[in-house]
């Protein structure tokens, strides 16, 4: 696997940081590296920076969207069809969402609702 480099300034000197994988870590650098961790996390006072907030807040607003279904009754079942373009999968009455869930929906007739 490559090891992505950057060059990042510490303390006013220019430091090489490679980044590895936990698979490719020597037991004692990862074991430095979840004490530093928890030291740091120790530290921490909870707040986070304002910019920060808005960032991740900006990421799932983006997230959020509207995808149009459309419903037809074709002898006496329900058919569903979304455009080509939709990130749904919908089949017959059945819809399946991105994250893998299934959406059925089921016609009643307005009678045996009433009771």
């Amino acid at each position: 696997m490559e090891e992505a480099e950057r060059v990042m300034w510490q303390q006013g000197v220019v430091q090489k940081v490679t980044r590895k994988t936990l698979e490719e870590m020597p037991v004692a650098e990862y074991e430095a590296v979840v004490e530093r961790f928890i030291e740091e996390a120790a530290r921490w006072d909870g707040s986070l920076p304002v910019e920060t907030f808005f960032e991740a807040w900006a990421v799932i607003e983006s997230r959020k969207r509207t995808v149009e279904v459309q419903a037809q009754i074709e002898h006496d079942h329900l058919v569903l069809t979304a455009p080509p373009d939709s990130p749904l999968t919908v089949k017959d009455n059945r819809i399946w969402l991105e994250d893998g869930l299934q959406v059925v929906i089921r016609l009643v007739s307005a009678r045996s609702l009433a009771g």
